[in-house]
């Protein structure tokens, strides 16, 4: 009877083991899913999870989920499964809230979240959907977009956005506007503020927006 015992407990722990490893497994595979790949860094960036924080290197996978921030006079470049590229300027940080790219059906979403920061982003397949399922949420707005590239970030509003071309919309809960015309900008003053009306962005402004965002 002991030696039954005996065994009966050690199955119970070798079960309970595998079922543990099962599910660890089960988990890491699903985490394990590359997005993008780090294409180009300048100084210092980072990508963090529920699981802690990495350094980022050129080469080194994004994943679904991870935070991404740069540290001073940083900037980080990306290069996602789709084609899209994001450029980071630095002090900023950006979550890769979703991300789905199915070639084979071209079928996809992808949404990014600003915390801080400045960003520059040239859409790839998902951007060009005609559904339009990729998004760029900020603090201050949300940015539809219609398969394009432009720059967001803070400069002499707490948040401006230039169109460099294609088409995006612009909306807070106050409102929402259209750029569709090279050149073309918003800024929002404030928190449940609507964005102003669309202007042509001068060189020297472009220039800073730039600058932002450029390596050295």
């Amino acid at each position: 009877m002991a030696r039954m015992s005996t065994l009966r407990n050690a199955w119970g722990r070798a079960a309970f083991l595998l079922t543990a490893l099962l599910i660890l497994g089960l988990s890491a595979g699903a985490r394990a899913e590359s997005v993008a790949t780090v294409i180009r860094i300048q100084g210092e960036a980072q990508a963090s999870d529920q699981s802690g924080s990495r350094p980022l290197a050129i080469g080194d996978p994004v994943q679904r989920g991870d935070r991404l921030t740069t540290g001073i006079r940083s900037r980080l470049e990306i290069h996602f499964r789709d084609g899209m590229e994001l450029v980071l300027s630095d002090g900023a940080a950006m979550t890769v809230s979703a991300f789905e790219w199915a070639p084979a059906s071209s079928a996809g979403k992808a949404e990014l979240t600003l915390a801080e920061g400045a960003f520059l982003l040239q859409t790839g397949a998902v951007g060009k959907l005609p559904d339009h399922p990729l998004t760029v949420k900020t603090p201050l707005a949300s940015v539809g977009v219609r398969g394009t590239r432009f720059w967001g970030g803070p400069m002499d509003a707490p948040f401006n956005l230039l169109l460099i071309e294609g088409k995006v919309v612009v909306s807070t809960p106050a409102g929402s506007v259209d750029l569709t015309e090279s050149g073309q900008g918003t800024m929002i003053s404030g928190g449940g503020e609507k964005p102003q009306p669309p202007s042509y962005w001068g060189e020297e402004r472009i220039r800073r927006a730039f600058a932002t965002v450029s390596f050295e």
